[in-house]
C-alpha cells in the first residue's frame, strides 16, 4: 500500500514500529482528537490506546493546510491542502515523492466524497446524523463517527476499519471532512453536532471490519 510504504521508508525504525501501530490483529479502533487553539487546531491520532500520529493546521493561509506528522518524532509524513472551490471540497494529499492524491465532492447535498488514489478509488460517504462509511473499489473497509457533544477542546472522532486497511490514508480523510465540515468556527464551550440530512446510501449496521490474517512484518 502506497502510504504504508511511505510510513515504512521514511524513518530509520524498525518495521514493526509503525505497523504494529496502525495494523494490530486484534484492534480496528482509531480515535482523533482534535484540540482547539487560538490560531489553528491541533489533532492527535490514538491506535490501540498509542498516539502514533499528530496533526496540525497552518496558521496565515488563505486556504486550509494541514501537517500530519508521527508523534514520536515529529517527522512530517503528508500535508493536506485545501484547493479553491464553490461550496464543495477539493484536497490534495501531498507525500514527497508521489503525485498528489485528490480528494473531491461528488455530490454536495448526499455528502459524497471521492478520492483517487493511483489505481484504487475510495467513496467516503455520509449518513443521516453523524457516521460516514468509506469504500474502497466499491467494497467498504472502514466508517468512522463524531461525537454528537463536545467540551471545550474539539472535536472527536472514532474510526473502525479492517487491519489490511491503509489506516493512514483513513485520517487524512477524517482530517479532511472535518476541515471542510467546519466552515464556520464554533468556540463554544458546548458544542452539538446533530450531523447529516441527506445521504447517497444508508448506513449498513451489519458491516464488521476484518481481521488481517497475515503476518506483521518483523
Amino acid at each position: 500500500m502506497l502510504l504504508q510504504n511511505t510510513l515504512k521508508n521514511c524513518l530509520p525504525f524498525p518495521e514493526k514500529t509503525i505497523f504494529a501501530a496502525f495494523n494490530p490483529k486484534t484492534t480496528m479502533r482509531i480515535d482523533i482528537n482534535q484540540k482547539k487553539m487560538a490560531i489553528g487546531d491541533k489533532f492527535s491520532v490514538v491506535h490501540n490506546q498509542q498516539t502514533t500520529l499528530k496533526a496540525a493546521s497552518k496558521i496565515f493561509r488563505i486556504l486550509s493546510e494541514i501537517e500530519v506528522f508521527r508523534a514520536d518524532n515529529e517527522k512530517k509524513l503528508a500535508s493536506i491542502k485545501k484547493k479553491f472551490a464553490f461550496f464543495k471540497a477539493r484536497y490534495h494529499v501531498e507525500i514527497e515523492n508521489q503525485a498528489p492524491i485528490l480528494f473531491n465532492t461528488e455530490s454536495y447535498w448526499k455528502n459524497h466524497f471521492r478520492c483517487i488514489n493511483g489505481t484504487d478509488t475510495y467513496d467516503i460517504y455520509g449518513h443521516r446524523g453523524r457516521k460516514f462509511s468509506i469504500f474502497k473499489n466499491d467494497q467498504q473497509v472502514a466508517w468512522f463517527t463524531k461525537e454528537a457533544v463536545t467540551f471545550f477542546e474539539g472535536d472527536n472522532y472514532m474510526m473502525m476499519a479492517n487491519d489490511d486497511a491503509d489506516q493512514f490514508l483513513m485520517v487524512c480523510f477524517v482530517l479532511i471532512v472535518d476541515n471542510y465540515r467546519s466552515k464556520k468556527r464554533n468556540n463554544n464551550a458546548i458544542n452539538i453536532d446533530l450531523g447529516n440530512v441527506f445521504q447517497a446510501r444508508p448506513f449498513d449496521k451489519n458491516w464488521l471490519p476484518q481481521e488481517e490474517t497475515a503476518t506483521l512484518p518483523v
